[in-house]
C-alpha cells in the first residue's frame, strides 16, 4: 500500500476511552488506511502515521501532558 503524505483523517474518540486503547485503534486505522490520523485527548493532539508503535504513542503522550509546554502534539 503506498502512504498518502499529504492527507491526515481526524477522529473523534468515545468518552471514557483509555488512551492505551486510543493509540492503539488509531494505529490500526492509519495503517489500514495507509495516512495519517490525527485526535484530540484531553488537550493534546496526537497524530499516529503507518507503522506507528501505539504503546509509544501512549507513553509520549504521558510525557506531553507532564510537560510545561503551551503546544502540545504528539506525533509517532
Amino acid at each position: 500500500m503506498n502512504y498518502l503524505r499529504s492527507t491526515t483523517i481526524k477522529v473523534d474518540l468515545l468518552a471514557g476511552t483509555d488512551i492505551r486503547d486510543a493509540c492503539c485503534d488509531v494505529c490500526e486505522l492509519s495503517n489500514r488506511l495507509g495516512t495519517k490520523v490525527e485526535f484530540n485527548f484531553n488537550g493534546v493532539t496526537v497524530v499516529a502515521r503507518p507503522q506507528s508503535n501505539p504503546l509509544e504513542l501512549a507513553e509520549k503522550y504521558r510525557e506531553e501532558l507532564k510537560s510545561s509546554n503551551t503546544v502540545k502534539l504528539v506525533v509517532s
